[in-house]
């Protein structure tokens, strides 16, 4: 297979996936802005968990799918188990595969789609003033301007979706599905000179230039508007709200619920092993320290950087591009920023930067700068600068119960946000294969490479012990490092 088929694969999922996901994700949005507040809290949960689960454990869990499928005699009870010939049994697991792939890409699309489209700036022409228009009778005069301005904002929705499916890695190649980043990755990794693997990346960067383009003119245009004014939605009937009930549940048993149960089931002795085995658990939690981090470094850099850059973008336009520029990078996906990475560092001034824990720091800031830049907006749009000033404000009191009361304030309007937008940051980053692969110093193997290195070998107890314990550590580092804060916090403004 060539690359230029291992692309095409990858683009006709991209486009077909989004236009099918956008109506479910058009009706979660509706549905959640007609929801109380506590309860639109907890649904926003179940909407956003999924596609924050790590792909490497929901490709492992799926992975070998269509043969256990064959093995468990489901095809000799259908009518057309006839087909038996090896040609035929080939094409109909790969069929298999590709359609529980397109199935995981789409319950990961949907939490992206109603993110952006439920934090997107409303249209610039009402509603009202469609209708008037539509009323003067003069359809054929500015229909396509009238169109566009009524519903440019989803162009962004499917941007974002579009990217995200085209960029997918580890659940194409732990699936066994063609995807341009499966075969640029092997190449590499296989022993492709760096010239070659950068010439081979030129299809996927144009596929993704026609929509990030369109996508940076649309930012320039809204720079002044990405947080005001007020949307309209749709009063759903039960038949829409089902739908996007259901499609919420669907996607949290596809990519949580069925991988938890499947990993799970004999991970038990699998944990047994590891911990009577002092070299392997102290080998596995030092790639997880090593990882968390520079994860954790990288995800602070991308948030103070994300904060300059989003405070410049409603001064000027020099702000808005710059925040475009920074966050081009990432945009166009980590295996393609690597290897332009790798070859920028291999200049004589900055050879001996490469394979040092400032190049993998880079390589993971970069690849973070597009999702800092989304988690700052949210968490500017959420902020409430009165409050957060009276709070500081109490925090000059001579009081020490005040001082306690304004530091548990702040910490609930303002840096509870920001940490725990660092925590999704960092275990973005640290769960980024190719990243690590490529820029990692050679002293650390990151714990996901490790991983994915053992997944193409089968499945077993110890590696799903592996994976269950490689993601669960870092949530339980978080949770701690939560949890205490209060103590912390209470020491500090004693």
């Amino acid at each position: 297979m060539t690359i230029a088929t291992a692309c095409a694969w990858s683009l006709a999922r991209s486009l077909l996936i989004p236009l099918l996901a956008w109506p479910i994700c058009r009706m979660q949005t509706d549905w959640l802005r007609q929801m109380p507040d506590r309860r639109r809290r907890i649904m926003w949960w179940l909407v956003v968990i999924p596609f924050l689960c790590p792909e490497l454990w929901t490709g492992y869990a799926w992975s070998g799918f269509a043969v256990r499928l064959a093995g468990s005699g489901f095809w000799e009870r259908l009518p057309f188990a006839w087909v038996t010939n090896p040609q035929s049994i080939v094409f109909r697991d790969a069929l298999v595969d590709e359609f529980l792939l397109d199935l995981l890409l789409f319950a990961r699309m949907i939490p992206v789609g109603t993110l952006a489209l439920y934090f997107a700036p409303p249209p610039r022409l009402s509603l009202a003033a469609f209708h008037c228009w539509k009323l003067t009778g003069h359809k054929s005069v500015g229909r396509y301007h009238f169109w566009f301005e009524r519903h440019g904002y989803l162009w962004p929705v499917f941007a974002l979706m579009f990217l995200v499916a085209f960029q997918e890695f580890e659940l194409a190649s732990l699936i066994g599905r063609p995807a341009w980043t499966v075969w640029l990755f092997d190449a590499q990794v296989g022993g492709l000179a760096l010239s070659e693997s950068l010439k081979k990346t030129v299809w996927p960067v144009v596929c993704q230039l026609a929509v990030v383009i369109p996508l940076t003119a649309w930012v320039f245009r809204n720079r002044s508007r990405l947080n005001t004014g007020e949307h309209e939605f749709r009063l759903l009937r039960w038949g829409s709200r089902l739908i996007a009930g259901v499609a919420i549940g669907a996607g949290f048993a596809m990519l949580i619920v069925v991988p938890t149960l499947n990993v799970g089931r004999d991970t038990i002795g699998g944990l047994g092993r590891i911990f009577q085995s002092p070299l392997q658990s102290r080998t596995l939690f030092s790639e997880i320290g090593w990882g968390m981090g520079y994860s954790s470094v990288a995800a602070v850099l991308a948030m103070l950087i994300a904060a300059v850059l989003w405070r410049g973008v409603r001064n000027s336009r020099w702000g808005t591009a710059g925040l475009c520029l920074f966050s081009f990078p990432g945009l166009i996906g980590p295996l393609v920023s690597g290897l332009a990475l790798i070859r920028l560092l291999q200049e004589p001034i900055l050879r001996t930067v490469y394979k040092t824990p400032a190049s993998f720091t880079m390589g993971m800031v970069l690849f973070l700068l597009p999702r800092a830049c989304l988690l700052r907006g949210l968490l500017q749009n959420s902020s409430q600068p009165a409050q957060t000033h009276l709070a500081r404000l109490l925090a000059n009191s001579p009081a020490q119960a005040v001082r306690g009361a304004a530091g548990e304030l702040l910490w609930r309007l303002k840096w509870r946000g920001e940490f725990w937008g660092s925590a999704v940051l960092a275990y973005w980053a640290f769960f980024d294969l190719t990243t690590a692969a490529l820029l990692a110093p050679v002293t650390v193997v990151s714990a996901p490479v490790m991983l994915y290195n053992q997944m193409h070998f089968g499945k077993n107890a110890t590696l799903s012990a592996l994976v269950l314990l490689t993601v669960l550590v870092p949530l339980g580092i978080f949770a701690v490092a939560g949890w205490s804060r209060r103590f912390l916090y209470n020491w500090f403004w004693r």
